[in-house]
Formats: C-alpha cells, structure tokens, sequence
C-alpha cells in the first residue's frame, strides 16, 4: 500500500545544498568531529571530491554553533568570481560576503577606499583585526567554501599564507584565539600555496568526510518506507549495492525511486534504474559522471593518474600513501577510497563507468619516437655549426647505430645491451629513442627479451633498461590489459639477476611472481 505524507522533492535532495533540517540529511562522524574541532579553536579543512555534502556540512555545522553562540560566517569564493577579476575586487568581494554575514553596520567599499594607499592583502587582514576582531565579541568562525575555485588565481599564494600567519600569531596576540577558519574544497593541502619556495599549508586539523554509512542513513531508509511501506530496508540496501552510500547518488536513486509510479521495488527494477541513470547513451552527460571524467581529462598528470586507478581497478594491493600527490589527486576527483589503508574503487557504478575500456581511450599516447628526436636535432641547425657537429659526432650517429643494431639483433643479451647504451647516452638522455624502439616489436618480441635474455650475463644494464622503459608500459601497449604480462615478464628477468631486486620491484609495482629459473643463473 502506498502512503502519502511525503513525495519525493520534499524529502529527498540530488545536487545542492541541504538544509539544516532537511529530513534525508544523514550525520556522518565528519559532522561531530568538525563541531568538535572548531568549538576548540581548532584551523579545519574539509578537502574531498564534488557532491560529497561539504556544502551541507558546512551550512549544519554554522547552524549548530550559531545556536551555541558563535558568530559564524560563511564566503563562498566561488560567487566573487575566478575570471577577469582582479586582485583588489577578489579580496573586496570577501569583505562584502563577511560584513553581510556578520551583520556589520560598515560599509565595506568605503573602508577599502580610505585605506587604497596599502596593498589588498595588507587590508584584508587589517579590516580582519581593526573592523571585525574589534567590534564582534566572542568566538567567531569563517567559513571559506569553494576554495578550489581560487587555483587558477596567481595571488591566492598570499590569501592561503595570511590564513597560516594569523593562526600563527595566536601566540602574539591573544586576540586571535577568538577567530577561526574552516576551508572546504576539492583541493589538498599542497594546493593551497603553490610556490614551492614558500613554506607550504601545513597547520589545521583534516577533517575526513566519507560517505553515508549504512548504518547512518536511517533517514533515508525511513523516507522510502513511507513512500513504500514494508521496502524501505531492501531497496536502500540495493542502492548502497551501486552507490556505497556517495552522497549524491544515493539521494539520487532514492529521489527517482520515490518519484516514480511504480509500487514495488524488487533488486531488477533497481538495477534497471541505474542502468538507464547512469550507462545508457543518454546518461554520458550524467552531471556527477562527466564531473569526474572532465576532471581527469584536465589533468596535468592525466597518464600517470590513469596509470594508478588502472592497477587499483584491475584489483592490485594499492597501499595509501598519504604523501603520494597521484594518490591525493585520484581521491580528490573521487574515483578512489581509502580502505584499511589500501585503495578502492570508490563504488560499483563508477566501476562500470570508468572501466578499462574508458581508462584506455583517456590515457594520452606518449608520442615520443624516433622522429621527433631527428626534428629536435635537426631544429638546432641554426646554432654554430661546431656545436651542431658535436652533436651529430656525440649523439645523432651512436643513436643510429645502437638503433641499426637493435634492429638487426636476434640475441637477447644483444638487444638488452643495445637499448642500455641508448638509455645511458650522454649529454642527453636517449630514454625515448630505446622505449621507442622496444615498443616498435611485436607484443611477443618484447615478452621474449626479458623471458630469454641471460640475466647474468646482461648485470645492471638489464635494470638499466627496466628503469627506461617500465614507465612507459602503459601507452606503448597495444593492449592495456598486456602491461601486465610485460611488467611481470620484467620481474623475473630481475629476479634472475637478484632475487632481492626482483621482490623489490614486484612489491612496488604490486605484482605477484611466479619465476622460471632459466639454465645457467643459479637463483631460486
């Protein structure tokens, strides 16, 4: 039987800030543990992918402790602008958004005029300690939302390091104990000052806001079984199937599911559902998947990200590295989780949408050739002719003729030490050239040169010619699915050389050896 007293618009909310009474809001233990902090006096950030409720987060949190009787403020970088804005409307447009939120009877334009002799900075921390730590008494907490908006930005260096400095001077001026900040964005510490020589953002407390629990989204699971009284239980556990509790998904199967005519919710029709969301022909433009797949694409590091999330997708023992800033930005785009210190993929639905065939038509080919090393060279011909000669004499004929004998070689060993003098030329790397070369073979040329080469016999120019070409597994497979075979087939040529290096190499590349001792090296 089906019950009326909700619909779905009014319980459920997919996309957007939820407000603080809002009956699908799930609690996480984010939610204690950054009320928690901030009522210290504790600096917060609240850095994880989009549409993982930091807005709600942030907008319940301000709500409880304006109820206990802290001034709060909340600035959203996001509404001030990230183009064709200048420095001094960027940090105007922060004191305008504070002076609203803290009911501040000055006007903000009129200060920063009479005060246009000092620079913006200068007077966005001088209004900050004259105008608002002067006349609002109390605890007081910012808010700064949005905080990735601001990387493009080539001054919010500055902004990022005055937060740091006024924390630090807590110790100085007593009165600064008073003032608070929160920033929450898809960002990680190491973004928010990006000058390598400054000294980085390295205080406050990381706040970790996961997703719903099953256990934590009993709002959910009471809102269906209103709507559909006896299948609250079985259709939020089919969700959580897909979902894992993301916030945005689950809101919005259950915001579908609640809408929908249909009076029964076996796990079929669920599954359905997902499949004409989420992976049919018209769901490409999903706004949480194109979100993370215009993400990667963006990339700096789009290869070597896609390398990572390809091996934890494929099922290997990924370790977290909080240190690693591939590892950071694949869990900031959302594709990952942590999990008893090992990464994950983050659900079941991004699992069919980010697959191997996506991964494999979004990882950049390396066009490094052979080619474009002659154009490189030849593009110096307009330099003097005796250092164009010294090149020529130095790299262009050696090149050529380790090349000329890679070619022709049919030995292992031969093929191995061709492609080390190519990997250690000097005064320029020949790296390229050697992965060029290798990669040119067939898929079993390559297997048989690390399976057949004498590892003794070949000693440290074997690890030579694994350091230069393992990196470049990944785009000069014709398969994606063959890196494997190759990397492993590199594993045991080490291993045959020292086993210890062999293990070594396995255990950071997350391979599991299974050797041949081949006649003639005497290693287990």
């Amino acid at each position: 039987m089906r019950h009326t007293k909700i619909t779905g618009a009014n319980f459920f909310k997919a996309g957007g800030t939820l407000h603080p009474d809002a009956p699908s809001y799930v609690e996480r233990p984010a939610d204690k543990e950054l009320f928690r902090q901030v009522v210290s006096g504790q600096f917060c950030y609240v850095l994880t992918p989009r549409q993982m409720g930091k807005s709600s987060l942030m907008i319940r949190t301000a709500e409880q402790l304006r109820r206990e009787g802290t001034k709060t403020a909340v600035v959203d970088l996001s509404g001030i602008g990230a183009q064709q804005v200048t420095k001094e409307q960027w940090y105007l447009g922060i004191l305008k958004q504070l002076t609203q939120e803290l009911n501040q009877s000055i006007k903000p334009e009129s200060w920063w005029s009479e005060h246009r002799t000092l620079g913006p900075l200068q007077r966005f921390t001088d209004f900050l300690h004259d105008v608002v730590l002067a006349e609002v008494e109390g605890q007081m907490v910012i808010f700064i939302d949005e905080i990735d908006s601001t990387l493009k930005l080539d001054f919010t260096d500055d902004f990022f390091a005055a937060i740091r400095a006024m924390y630090n001077l807590r110790a100085a001026a007593p009165e600064y104990n008073r003032l608070t900040f929160v920033l929450l964005g898809m960002s990680s510490p190491s973004d928010l000052i990006q000058d390598r020589n400054r000294t980085p953002f390295n205080i406050g407390q990381a706040i970790d806001l996961q997703e719903f629990s099953r256990r934590d989204a009993w709002p959910l699971q009471n809102g269906l079984e209103q709507i559909y009284a006896g299948q609250g239980q079985s259709i939020l556990d089919r969700i959580f199937f897909w979902t894992n509790g993301h916030p945005y998904l689950t809101q919005k199967l259950c915001l579908e599911i609640a809408e929908s005519s249909d009076n029964d919710w076996p796990r079929e029709r669920i599954d359905n559902l997902v499949e004409k969301l989420f992976f049919d022909k018209d769901a490409s433009k999903e706004d949480n998947l194109q979100s993370v797949h215009e993400s990667v694409k963006a990339d700096q590091q789009r290869r070597q990200l896609l390398w990572l999330y390809r091996r934890v997708y494929k099922g290997e023992v990924v370790k977290e590295d909080r240190r690693s800033l591939l590892q950071n930005r694949l869990n900031l785009i959302g594709l990952v989780r942590n999990e008893s210190g090992v990464l994950h993929i983050r659900n079941e639905i991004y699992r069919r949408a980010f697959n191997l065939p996506w991964i494999k038509e979004n990882t950049p080919t390396n066009w490094s050739n052979w080619s474009q090393i002659v154009t490189f060279v030849g593009g110096t011909i307009s330099v003097l002719a005796l250092v164009l000669a010294f090149l020529f004499i130095r790299i262009v004929i050696p090149t050529r003729t380790y090349s000329d004998n890679f070619r022709q070689s049919s030995s292992a060993n031969a093929k191995v030490y061709y492609l080390a003098e190519l990997c250690s030329m000097k005064p320029v790397n020949r790296c390229q050239v050697a992965q060029s070369l290798f990669f040119a073979q067939d898929q079993e040329q390559q297997l048989a040169m690390f399976r057949q080469v004498n590892a003794q016999g070949a000693g440290e120019k074997l690890v030579v010619v694994v350091e230069c070409l393992y990196p470049s597994i990944s785009d000069s497979a014709e398969e994606i699915e063959r890196a494997d075979d190759l990397s492993k087939a590199m594993g045991c040529a080490l291993h045959r050389l020292d086993p210890e290096q062999g293990h070594q190499f396995s255990k950071d590349k997350g391979l599991e050896l299974k050797c041949e001792t081949q006649a003639g090296e005497n290693h287990e």
